[in-house]
């Protein structure tokens, strides 16, 4: 399964890079403007996202607007020595160079409790029509959304990272919706699912 993510991955990244920084900055106001559409969004008072790198959709303008609507904004660190993320509240200036080359809080930000999290904007390298999401290979995000089933998932990126299919593995978590600067894709069936667990 590993072999077939590989060129996936591969032919996804070149397609977002060749987008040009202006038409990704413009592209990632257009997915903050369709996030805000997302049932249960706006209702959210902690919102998980991430610090953009290389190509990735720049989600700082939905954390600055979150921001100053009250909502606390949380942000990603990876844990030393395992496959999951913890979040903790920052000031999206002082995010500090991690282990994996991203940015994210700085040592003594206050961890947030994952069942605390009321939404989660995601990145991805690719996304599918059916609500898969394929990310860097390292296992993180599914790890981590695994432990929090009730936080609404946002998967965010441009329409070029969006494919028919992908291959996929029990491992994989869906999302509840993803953004695009075009349009956004809505898959209730996993929170429908959630519902009807006593």
């Amino acid at each position: 399964m590993h072999e077939r993510k590989r060129p996936a991955r591969s032919e996804l990244i070149a397609a977002r890079a060749r987008l040009t920084p202006e038409e990704r900055e413009a592209r990632a106001a257009a997915i903050g403007d369709r996030v805000a559409t997302v049932p249960g969004f706006l209702e959210a008072k902690v919102l998980a996202v991430y610090a953009a790198i290389g190509t990735e959709a720049d989600v700082s303008g939905i954390a600055r607007r979150a921001a100053a609507r009250g909502v606390r904004v949380v942000y990603p660190r990876v844990l030393r020595g395992e496959r999951r993320l913890a979040y903790a509240a920052a000031d999206p200036d002082r995010l500090v160079p991690g282990p994996l080359g991203t940015l994210e809080p700085p040592p003594g930000s206050p961890e947030v409790p994952l069942g605390e999290i009321e939404c989660a904007i995601v990145p991805g390298v690719g996304f599918s029509r059916d609500g898969q999401r394929l990310g860097r290979g390292g296992g993180h995000y599914d790890a981590t959304l695994a432990s929090m089933p009730r936080a609404l998932r946002i998967g965010v990126g441009f329409e070029a990272q969006i494919v028919p299919e992908l291959p996929r593995e029990p491992h994989d978590q869906a999302l509840d919706a993803i953004a695009t600067e075009l349009r956004v894709l809505f898959f209730p069936a996993r929170r429908a699912a959630l519902g009807s667990v006593k």
